[in-house]
Parts: C-alpha cells; sequence; structure tokens
C-alpha cells in the first residue's frame, strides 16, 4: 500500500496511557492519524487524554494523598513544536482502528492507476515505526519523585539498540548524529517528561546531573525503570525544561517540545 513517508527531520512519539493514547508530531501527520481513525469510527477526543493513575503534584507529599488531576488540559501551549491528538483507545484498539482506518482510505491514498502488483493496505510505517511509551502506574522511580511513570512498549521498542551502541556522526559536518529526543507535558503542570533513545538516556542524565551544580531543581531528576531495569522516561520539575532544551540543542539533539 502506497504511502509517503515523512521528512527525516519529522518526529512522531505514541504513548499509551491506561485507556487512552496519545499522539505528538507535526501537524500534518496528525491530520493523517486522525483520518485514519475516522475512518474507522474512533473519534479522537477533543483535549489531551488525562492521566489520572499518575501523581500530578510528583515533587511534594501531596503525591501520596491524592491521586492524580484531570491531566494539563487544553491550553495554550506556546512552546510547542508538535501537534497533538488522543483518543480513548488503549493500545490494541489504537492499533487495530489505524489498521481498519487504513483500509477504509486506501483508495484515497493511492496516487493513482496501479503500475505494478498491488498490496494489502497496512498502517504508514511512518507510525509503526514510532517509537513507543506506556503508562505504568507501579513503575519503579529512581529518583525524589512519586513512582508510576512512562516505559519502552514492549511491543516494540525493546528492539532498539541498546545504550552501548555509538552515536552515528554526520559525513558532511563530522558531528555526532542523536535521535529525536521529546520534553513533553503529558500529566501535569509541575512537571516534564524527556523520551529519548536507550541509547541516548544515558548521556542526558549526564547532562541533567551537570546542571545540578547551577540549577538545583535538576537534582530531582527521576528515572522510571521498565522490567529490563533500563529507564524508559525521565521526569524534571517544569522550570527545568527552557534550560534542558537548550542545552539539548547546544548539544546537536533535535529536540521536540510540548509545553
Amino acid at each position: 500500500m502506497f504511502d509517503s513517508q515523512p521528512g527525516g527531520s519529522e518526529r512522531v512519539y505514541v504513548f499509551h496511557g491506561t485507556d487512552s493514547t496519545q499522539v505528538l508530531g507535526p501537524e500534518h501527520l496528525m491530520a493523517r492519524v486522525r483520518a485514519l481513525l475516522t475512518a474507522a469510527g474512533a473519534s479522537p477526543a477533543p483535549a489531551p487524554a488525562p492521566h489520572p493513575d499518575i501523581a500530578s503534584r510528583p515533587f511534594t507529599a501531596e503525591s501520596l494523598q491524592h491521586p492524580g488531576d484531570a491531566g494539563p488540559g487544553a491550553r495554550p501551549r506556546e512552546h510547542s513544536t508538535v501537534s497533538e491528538l488522543s483518543v480513548g483507545l488503549g493500545a490494541e484498539q489504537f492499533w487495530d482502528r489505524v489498521e481498519a482506518g487504513s483500509w477504509a482510505t486506501w483508495r484515497d491514498r493511492w496516487p493513482g492507476a496501479a503500475q505494478g502488483p498491488l498490496f494489502p493496505p497496512s498502517t504508514p510505517q511512518w507510525l509503526s515505526d514510532a517509537p513507543r511509551w506506556e503508562l505504568d502506574p507501579l513503575a519503579p522511580a529512581l529518583g525524589p519523585a512519586a513512582s508510576g511513570g512512562w516505559v519502552r512498549s514492549p511491543a516494540q521498542a525493546w528492539d532498539e539498540p541498546g545504550p552501548t551502541s555509538p552515536p552515528e556522526r554526520s559525513a558532511e559536518t563530522g558531528h555526532e548524529h542523536h535521535r529525536g529526543v521529546g520534553l513533553f507535558q503529558l500529566t501535569d503542570l509541575e512537571s516534564f517528561w524527556v523520551f529519548a533513545s536507550e541509547r541516548d538516556t544515558p548521556e542526558i542524565v549526564a547532562r541533567c546531573e551537570s546542571l545540578a551544580a547551577a540549577h538545583p531543581a535538576f537534582s530531582w531528576l527521576t528515572g522510571y525503570f521498565d522490567p529490563r531495569d533500563v529507564p524508559g522516561s525521565l521526569r524534571l520539575p517544569a522550570e527545568c525544561l527552557p534550560v534542558l532544551h537548550a542545552d539539548l540543542e547546544a548539544a546537536g539533539f533535535a529536540v521536540d517540545t510540548w509545553w
């Protein structure tokens, strides 16, 4: 099934909550996801998905007393470089509806008369290959924040190269090439989450630890671990976001933000 691929600088992130899925990426790709879901009878939500099973005040004692609130909600996000789409479907249901939408819209996406063999419609590769995370309310936390966070989806992301894989180096500039890093306020306004490849996460942790000397809020860095004892995400106070954003960009990371 024909489906043009996005450019190398366009990144998509998929997050599976308890009964919801969020997809973040360029607006034109989010429109394509929306079209697939709508064609399959699944209407995207009008506001970002809430995550009430995650502490909304992770760095205070209140996180032990109160469940999460309704989440960051629909509000202007002046510093965002990506668009967001939410739908009230868990992981299995989401991918089932995307597949159904691929069948329902194949005539719209076929570029013209077939000049060769036809293949069954399938999920666009740029979406199926996008990194995925799942929300685990019991994920152990290494750091001062409350437990429960995002870990990589065992259905897909566990197959990526480990953290010891050397970074690729650009033939044109000689600079190391890093995969995209997402800095997203998915669950609350007090904190934000850092999403990166397994390979890049140790370097980002080291950068956060070095920034703590000048910015004490970085001492609240917390990592969330999957059953392999590999950190799937990092969590920091919101005040660290612009500082980390600038530091990562200066180091050559491709940074995506939603805050």
